[in-house]
């Protein structure tokens, strides 16, 4: 009788002593929600207020602070209305960083300065395009000039910004501000300015004008961004164009953009 007595009082106190227990236990703190991050938090605030994606990409690439990658954090973004190329740049954002150390070659800053240092001496380049109409063989000419300054490429945010002005038969064409992302960049060449207008021009609705030669010569490099965006630079020059544009592939591929099997 005595034990059964005692097997039914254990019984009975073992909840408590169980609660107790458990009581007595550190509570861990609630896990960190989703998003927390400010660089989260800002892109949030524009997907919800519905902004276009070219906005909310420039956005995310203006951004230096380390994006929250996690999975419930990118569903919180998707479910915000974040669009495939915004989900892409938010990943490479927080998992690339703004300067990997290189294996080989020049540092980033050391290639930074070159290029920052090469583009700000160009400065104006003006020529003449020499053009014919392969239908009735008609031949004119065309006089171009463009002012580069003000060129900065930035190795923290691994960011290109430049201001040029361009003349089309001493009218001005265009006369303001620019700037890219090195880790969009997806591919750097150089080629002569009459095959670059040639091609430019047949793309606009009139393959029959072609660009014979200028005067001087001039050759043209050229940095393909998602979308068919490009900027074009021009040299008097050949070989200072080649050279920026190696320098310019190595520091993109520093900062993690291009098409790595070109480089």
């Amino acid at each position: 009788m005595k034990n059964i007595l005692r097997v039914a009082i254990a019984v009975c106190f073992t909840p408590l002593f169980i609660s107790c227990a458990l009581a007595q236990q550190p509570v861990p703190p609630p896990p960190k929600p989703a998003n927390d991050a400010p660089a989260n938090a800002e892109v949030l605030k524009l997907l919800r207020a519905a902004m276009p994606e070219s906005v909310v990409l420039d956005k995310i690439r203006a951004i230096t602070d380390k994006f929250d990658t996690s999975i419930d954090a990118l569903i919180t973004l998707k479910q915000a209305g974040a669009t495939e190329a915004e989900l892409k740049a938010i990943l490479a954002q927080g998992t690339v960083p703004a300067a990997a150390p290189a294996d080989t070659g020049p540092s980033l800053a050391e290639t930074m300065q070159f290029i920052q240092e090469k583009m700000n001496d160009i400065g104006k380049v003006a020529w003449v395009d020499f053009l014919q109409d392969a239908k009735d063989g008609s031949t004119w000419t065309e006089t171009f000039t463009t002012e580069l300054n003000n060129v900065i490429v930035d190795q923290n945010q691994c960011r290109f910004s430049y201001h040029r002005k361009v003349t089309d038969n001493g009218e001005t064409d265009s006369d303001q501000n620019y700037f890219f992302s090195l880790r969009d960049v997806q591919d750097i060449i150089v080629k002569p300015e009459e095959q670059n207008q040639t091609d430019w021009i047949a793309q606009n609705g009139k393959p029959n004008i072609i660009v014979t030669s200028t005067s001087p010569s001039i050759a043209t490099l050229i940095v393909h961004r998602p979308r068919g965006e490009m900027n074009t630079f021009r040299f008097t020059d050949a070989n200072l164009a080649d050279r920026v544009a190696k320098a310019m592939q190595h520091a993109v591929e520093l900062c993690g953009g291009g098409n790595r099997d070109k480089f």
